[in-house]
């Protein structure tokens, strides 16, 4: 089994050292294992992908999504295992599961406010604020519980803690200054124990495979998503050769001006000709004849193209190999074309959903009930349920158990919670908040 590559050091476990031999499961399925029944895995049944996860409709929410960008992982590890010899799918897959498991209630949008309003109360941007990516860190090296009295966390393999890590650096240390990073001070030790030494903000190859398969499920699923509610006219900017007309001329101009504007905002480069050369691609490729009517063809149709997609966006996956094709051994290739269309896809879900008028009023509801619990708990951490009130015994920092405490909310907690503290509807003295 490829599992075997990987060293004593890249199989030991957070604060336990190297797993005795227990059971026929390798360390890396212990690792899926250990994710898959910690309370906070599900938990993300009850938080946004990208629309509330109460909202009406078949939506994929914060679980579904990590389910298939584990799924898809996996695949890709596998193809690659067998052509090359790694990585270990097993360790891609427990990676995958763990990419999101720390990201607060409402997605960006809490986690933009639990940034703004920590920075605000710390007084200014500081490296220990709130990031939903340092969390998942914080969350499976801290606050969750396993079965060990006394020892936080999950215990993971070193492999696996660092394929999960996208950001391996904390924010504005040693010149450090990106929009993301993945580490807070108060889990500096657990980041340099992961690390083993490295100095780099290099990421493993596990790791980028499942970057890249975050990437493909989000432009896939999320897009067929909006595309059944009617958000994202797909017909339109796609249609089968030949029935291209002035919809199509209207909608992929109106399409390729906000990407064009974004971009400029953003001081990045757009190159508009290419951006409609692979709009005309995809039309061949997944065309969409219609607008989806519910019928059991629209649905066959839209699991056809879908599968067509992904099948696309993972063909042509290639490793440069330096030594053994595990961890620091190896690097992901992607083609470049599939970057770019992937890029390009992922702008169709900010045109047409992000920025709608009906999400930015949401997205103000939602970022003002995560800030307003966030304050309100430090100025009473009374309210601090028993767990995040003896960490806060432990390290005595309010506003960082606070903030553990609002990130692992579900909506509807947050919303219940948001209601009572605020007597809007103060609920039932038997009701249990902390649950």
């Amino acid at each position: 089994m490829s599992w075997t590559k990987y060293s004593d050091a890249d199989r030991q476990q957070h604060r336990r050292g190297v797993r005795p031999v227990e059971d026929e499961r390798s360390d890396f399925e212990h690792d899926c294992d250990r994710i898959l029944y910690s309370t906070q895995w599900r938990s993300l049944s009850g938080k946004s992908q990208v629309v509330a996860s109460g909202e009406l409709g078949v939506y994929h929410t914060r679980l579904t999504h990590s389910m298939k960008v584990a799924q898809l992982g996996r695949r890709i590890a596998q193809r690659l295992q067998r052509q090359y010899g790694g990585p270990d799918p097993t360790l891609v897959e427990a990676a995958c599961m763990a990419h999101d498991i720390g990201h607060p209630p409402f997605g960006h949008a809490g986690e933009r406010a639990l940034q703004a309003t920590m920075d605000k109360l710390r007084g200014g941007p500081v490296p220990d604020s709130f990031e939903g990516n340092a969390q998942n860190l914080r969350v499976l090296t801290y606050l969750a519980a396993h079965k060990y009295p006394q020892l936080r966390g999950l215990h993971l393999t070193r492999a696996c803690l660092d394929a999960a890590m996208k950001y391996p650096w904390q924010r504005g240390r040693d010149g450090f200054t990106r929009l993301k990073w993945g580490v807070y001070e108060a889990d500096r030790e657990a980041f340099e124990w992961i690390r083993d030494g490295r100095t780099d903000t290099s990421v493993p190859v596990e790791g980028q495979v499942m970057d890249w398969a975050d990437d493909v499920t989000y432009v896939c699923h999320d897009v067929e998503d909006f595309y059944r509610t009617g958000l994202i006219p797909l017909a339109a900017l796609f249609p089968p050769q030949g029935m291209e007309g002035s919809e199509t001329e209207r909608e992929r101009a109106r399409f390729i001006d906000y990407v064009a504007e974004k971009r400029a905002t953003e001081g990045e480069a757009f190159d508009r000709a290419e951006a409609l050369a692979i709009l005309e691609s995809l039309s061949r490729s997944v065309a969409v004849p219609q607008s989806y009517a519910g019928k059991h063809a629209d649905a066959v149709r839209v699991n056809a193209r879908t599968a067509q997609l992904i099948t696309y966006l993972t063909s042509g996956l290639s490793l440069e190999v330096d030594t053994v094709p595990v961890r620091y051994g190896a690097r992901l290739v992607v083609p470049a074309e599939h970057r770019v269309v992937c890029s390009l896809l992922k702008e169709l879900l900010w045109c047409y959903v992000v920025d709608r008028p009906a999400m930015a009023s949401q997205r103000h509801g939602k970022e003002r009930i995560v800030a307003q619990l966030l304050r309100w708990i430090v100025d009473s951490p009374q309210l601090l349920p028993p767990d995040q009130d003896e960490e806060l015994r432990e390290h005595g920092d309010v506003l960082r158990a606070a903030a553990d405490y609002v990130a692992s909310l579900t909506e509807g907690q947050a919303i219940a919670l948001h209601r009572r503290l605020s007597g809007v509807a103060l609920g039932s003295v038997s009701d249990n908040v902390w649950v």
